[in-house]
């Protein structure tokens, strides 16, 4: 009796410890993301996106994670904006999709936002791999994650221990996980932003106005922020053909018919020589 009440303490510890993906935690982040520390990440986010984000070049723009609002897609300029949702179609969603297989053919968005979709999956690197396929050569793959050394991040696994909160159930990607992973796609990263540097405190004021640390934080550019963002663009190399004439010299063939050169023999050159004189 006793074993039995040990080893279903042991799963119920392990279950915690588990990613829980979005389609399941949807509903507790909506609720997470309500509260005042929720809306004050949101809107540091926001801020960065706007800043950095905001004028890129291109015409569709997806968005694939936790933020549900329009106001996030209302960062970027683009003309065709939308967002998908792997379980609902609230708030506007264009569509249910699977994030590691998505509905859309390959090369067709310019800019792509995950937003925390990396860690909230149960594959990232499956995810990462399908948005690779639907960005175009050339697009843009913003990547906004929890830091693992912020305070959202060091809080995480104290946080699965003694709490069933599903905000804390996701994976811990360091930034140069990612990187390489996205140098294994062909994406060159050009930006890095850390931000939201105050800690996992309910203050309706740093929504509307940053902290003392915050200011600091971000004047000193200090890396251990609760999130870190990732601007990385599409580089293909495409091979360039050469022209017919070129390849017929390289092979030794003409490059009208395609007849191979007659070989040059000794007895030839000595005709030639005394045809000339």
């Amino acid at each position: 009796m006793f074993l039995k009440r040990l080893r279903r303490a042991g799963e119920g510890l392990l279950n915690r410890l588990k990613v829980k993906d979005l389609a399941l935690a949807c509903d507790d982040i909506r609720r997470w993301l309500d509260t005042d520390f929720g809306r004050y990440l949101l809107s540091r986010e926001r801020r960065i996106l706007r800043e950095k984000c905001s004028k890129l070049p291109g015409y569709r723009m997806l968005r694939l994670g936790l933020s549900e609002d329009a106001e996030t897609l209302d960062c970027f300029d683009h003309i065709h904006r939308f967002s998908m949702h792997p379980s609902e179609l609230k708030a506007g969603h264009a569509a249910i999709s699977d994030y590691m297989e998505l509905p859309l053919m390959s090369e067709t968005i310019d800019v792509m936002l995950l937003h925390h979709a990396l860690e909230f999956s149960t594959s990232p690197k499956a995810v990462l791999a399908e948005a690779g396929r639907v960005v175009m050569p050339g697009g843009h793959l913003i990547i906004c994650m929890f830091n693992p050394y912020g305070p959202m991040g060091l809080l995480k696994f104290p946080m699965q221990l003694f709490s069933k909160q599903s905000q804390y159930r996701f994976h811990n990607l360091r930034m140069g996980r990612i990187i390489d992973w996205l140098s294994l796609l062909n994406f060159h990263v050009v930006q890095i932003e850390h931000g939201a540097h105050n800690p996992l405190l309910n203050s309706p004021g740093w929504v509307e106005r940053d902290s003392l640390w915050e200011r600091a934080c971000q004047k000193i550019r200090f890396p251990l922020g609760n999130v870190y963002m990732i601007h990385a663009v599409k580089r293909v190399p495409r091979g360039t053909a050469l022209p017919l004439w070129k390849r017929a010299a390289s092979n030794g063939l003409r490059a009208s018919n395609g007849i191979k050169r007659a070989p040059h023999s000794s007895n030839n050159s000595h005709n030639n020589k005394a045809a000339i004189e």
